[in-house]
C-alpha cells in the first residue's frame, strides 16, 4: 500500500463479475473513480460513505459492477491486447 500500485484483488473481480458491488482500498487508478459499482477509499469514513451509497441504490451498483467486470477485466480483449503489443 505505501507505493499505491495498480494491484486490485482476483476476490475483487469476482465480485464485480457477479454483480456485487465492491469499495477497494485505492485500486487501480485506471478504473473508473466515485462512478457506480466499485468505490475507492483510503479513509475510514470514506469507506462508510462508499458503503451507504451502495446501500443506497444497490440494484443501479450491481448493473454497474458487472459492466466494470465486462469493460476493463474481459479476458478476450486483454489478451488481444497483450497479443498486439506483443507482435508490435
Amino acid at each position: 500500500m505505501k507505493f499505491q500500485n495498480a494491484w486490485i484483488s482476483d476476490r475483487t473481480l469476482c465480485y464485480l463479475a457477479s454483480g456485487k458491488p465492491r469499495w477497494c482500498k485505492t485500486p487501480a487508478k485506471r478504473l473508473p473513480a466515485e462512478s457506480r459499482g466499485l468505490f475507492r477509499f483510503s479513509t475510514l469514513p470514506e469507506a462508510a460513505d462508499a458503503f451507504e451509497k451502495i446501500n443506497s441504490d444497490y440494484e443501479r451498483h450491481s448493473r454497474a459492477a458487472r459492466r466494470i467486470a465486462e469493460t476493463f477485466f474481459d479476458a478476450k480483449e486483454i489478451a488481444r491486447t497483450i497479443l498486439s503489443h506483443a507482435l508490435v
